[in-house]
């Protein structure tokens, strides 16, 4: 059982944006031990719906999951539809706020950790459990993103078919996180 994982402490936390500095480790913590811990993703984050900027990482183990999931403000050549390429400015909490909301990328496309992914699946009502949640699967090659949005959080699980992982098994964690988390009010 999953539940069985998380520390009896983690339950009584509030998410980051209302909790002091060292709460935010524990969101860190929670993610781990939901999506990496079992082997099913290789990285995790968690952000808030509101704005798409991620305040959670795995793997903690020296901040590790932050050099996966989140990059700075970058800029890209993208290719245009008249097959051109324009440089653009990423902002990668944007895009991650323009996908849980619309399903769709924006114009730059969707970034997460520097690295490009093709928005492949959306679900704007898909019901697990008590809850329903807006489910996305993205990837690219050999990886991809499972990506699951509560009434205020955003959840991505990433895998890698190199490191042994599959888009099934990732996918189904990520969902497995989310009913915790829309469980607990989130």
């Amino acid at each position: 059982q999953a539940s069985s994982l998380l520390p009896a402490s983690s339950c009584l936390r509030s998410p980051p944006s209302a909790a002091m500095a060292e709460e935010e480790g524990s969101w860190d913590t929670t993610c781990e031990e939901w999506l990496i811990s079992e082997g099913y993703c290789y990285a995790a984050g968690l952000a808030q719906l509101e704005d798409g900027a991620f305040y959670a990482a795995a793997p903690v183990a020296d901040e590790a999951g932050w050099g996966f999931i989140h990059k700075e403000d970058h800029e890209e050549s993208i290719l245009q539809d008249d097959m051109s390429e324009k440089k653009m400015t990423v902002n990668e909490a944007t895009c991650l706020k323009k996908v849980a909301d619309t399903g769709k990328a924006p114009a730059e496309g969707l970034w997460l950790g520097g690295v490009k992914y093709t928005v492949t699946q959306y679900d704007a009502k898909f019901e697990s459990g008590d809850h329903t949640f807006v489910k996305i699967f993205a990837n690219r090659p050999k990886k991809g993103v499972s990506i699951m949005v509560t009434n205020t959080q955003i959840i991505c699980g990433f895998y890698d078919e190199e490191k042994g992982q599959t888009a099934g098994n990732c996918t189904k964690a990520t969902i497995a996180f989310a009913e915790y988390l829309a469980g607990t009010g989130y």
